[in-house]
């Protein structure tokens, strides 16, 4: 275990707060991710079958595993959720770090435990070609943080799954940040946008939602301006160019497959 593992460890000792996460081949960035919520009561990874070190990794930090074909990113989350014992539960991905202000936003948050906060939302940062963006872009903030037992995973959700509360009470914005490095290169975001899309398609048609002509010819171009020029991507430069094109092109490709399946149905091609 690495310096600042221990250094956490001997600082914050059993902080009431499970952390789940699911995984997949996420060595290259787990032991950091692990590390930045050592001392932390508990860990628990949900695992697909990962082959790579990831395993190894969970196990040098005391995580709990289980191994579960994977079901759909709702359902798998829910699993690891069901699984948590502390007051408190934090979701994080396999490549996803919480930074010093962030954990310690969080360690206070839990030992206040303000009976009227049910949870709390941080901010991600997503590093691309080894940068992230400027604090100054407007982040997507999520909850990853709230009391167990108050809110949920459905499982129709096979892709961009978030907790559903079921429970009132006050979400708190935390300073700090998540540092996501799992889209670090162009390759694996398109990668990413091919798979995810496909997911998204899926969803979309599972719930009824049939493609749209007009969509189809405006999602680009309004999302692309959406992400450039009031997300702020344009501050980042190229990077943020890419970003905001790689996002518009995910959303045209969801209705881009929607209309794809609908035609193949027509047709009879997948018969």
């Amino acid at each position: 275990m690495n310096d600042q593992a221990t250094n956490h460890r001997d600082e914050q000792a059993d902080v009431p707060v499970s952390v789940f996460l699911i995984t997949k081949n996420c060595a290259r960035w787990l032991d950091k991710v692990l590390s930045a919520v050592s001392g932390f009561a508990e860990i628990v990874i949900v695992d697909s079958g990962s082959t790579d070190e990831t395993l190894e990794i969970a196990e040098r930090h005391g995580a709990r595993i289980v191994h579960q074909e994977f079901l759909g990113y709702g359902q798998q989350k829910q699993i690891a959720l069901d699984l948590c014992t502390q007051p408190w539960v934090l979701n994080l991905d396999g490549d996803e770090v919480v930074d010093a202000e962030l954990r310690a936003a969080i360690i206070e948050l839990v030992k206040r435990d303000d009976p009227n906060v049910i949870g709390a939302k941080d901010r991600i940062r997503d590093w691309f070609i080894g940068v992230p963006p400027r604090k100054t872009t407007r982040a997507n903030s999520r909850v990853r943080l709230w009391r167990r037992g108050a809110g949920r995973f459905l499982s129709e959700q096979i892709v961009h799954e978030s907790v559903e509360l079921d429970k009132s009470g006050r979400i708190e914005n935390l300073p700090g940040w998540v540092e996501h490095y799992g889209v670090e290169s162009v390759a694996l975001r398109v990668q990413k946008i091919n798979h995810y899309s496909t997911l998204r398609a899926e969803l979309d048609a599972r719930r009824g939602k049939k493609p749209s002509a007009l969509k189809l010819f405006t999602i680009f171009p309004l999302r692309f301006l959406k992400n450039y020029l009031l997300r702020r991507a344009i501050l980042d430069g190229r990077r943020g160019l890419i970003q905001a094109t790689a996002g518009a092109y995910y959303s045209f490709l969801i209705e881009a497959k929607k209309f794809e399946a609908a035609e193949r149905k027509r047709l009879g091609l997948d018969s």
